[in-house]
């Protein structure tokens, strides 16, 4: 598991501080900076998960000259404005640089929450998910963004050993812990997408990366750290097909 990564622009150190200290009381890691120069050497040298803009860096419309450049360099990370700033003018220039919201400073704390894991869905084509009642987890050939409790956690597909289906529920069994979602495994292997993901059993799939023994009569696989998850016929002759050996 990994804490997002937050980008801050905002000058304005007191506030900067306050908002710091919000996001990393619900463990997002934060980087903030004070001007655009700042920001642009951050994206370039770290890959962040979300970036919070204020509008006017130093008396001028900085925020929105970094989206623009965003674009430009097309380094694509979600972004929100968060600002003082209630000019229509300013707010039509910002529109077009598309950002995920729009939040009016003294902000809501839920608000903010709330906008972070919106941006999150919509960035990644799956809206309804995370805050929805569809399922609570954005899922992509990396990474996954789970919600746990009032944060949003990213989780590297690569760390999941095997993934267990209870009817409409999933179980990600990963090196650092476990994660419930609410997911079919049809609905999981489609949004998933990743090749190094097999089924073995009707209720299971498995990071073939993790195997470490197979034993073909016994039915049963041995992942990394032991972990035993159940071989049916049904999907023998996929792993031999595709060179896996077995004891």
């Amino acid at each position: 598991m990994e804490n997002l990564q937050i980008l801050v622009l905002e000058d304005n150190l007191e506030e900067a501080h306050e908002l710091t200290l919000l996001l990393e009381t619900n463990e997002y890691s934060v980087t903030h900076v004070i001007n655009i120069h700042e920001a642009n050497i951050e994206v370039k040298k770290q890959v962040y998960d979300m970036i919070i803009l204020d509008i006017m860096i130093d008396g001028k419309p900085e925020g929105i000259t970094f989206a623009q450049q965003l674009d430009a360099d097309e380094i694509r990370i979600p972004f929100l404005f968060l600002t003082s700033i209630q000019s229509r003018a300013i707010f039509d220039k910002a529109k077009y640089t598309k950002p995920f919201s729009y939040i009016l400073k003294p902000f809501n704390e839920m608000e903010l929450l709330y906008a972070i894991e919106l941006a999150i869905e919509t960035y990644h084509g799956q809206e309804n998910t995370i805050s929805g009642a569809t399922t609570n987890a954005v899922i992509g050939p990396e990474f996954l963004f789970v919600k746990k409790q009032q944060k949003v956690v990213k989780v590297n597909v690569n760390t999941i050993n095997y993934i267990e289906v209870s009817e409409k529920y999933c179980s990600l069994i990963c090196d650092e812990g476990s994660y419930f979602i609410k997911l079919s495994l049809s609905k999981i292997k489609d949004v998933l997408a990743n090749p190094d993901f097999k089924q073995t059993h009707r209720n299971y799939l498995v990071n073939v990366k993790k195997i470490k023994e197979l034993y073909v009569e016994d039915n049963l696989i041995i992942l990394e750290a032991n972990y035993k998850v159940p071989f049916s016929a049904r999907y023998k002759a996929a792993f031999l097909k595709e060179g896996l050996f077995f004891r």
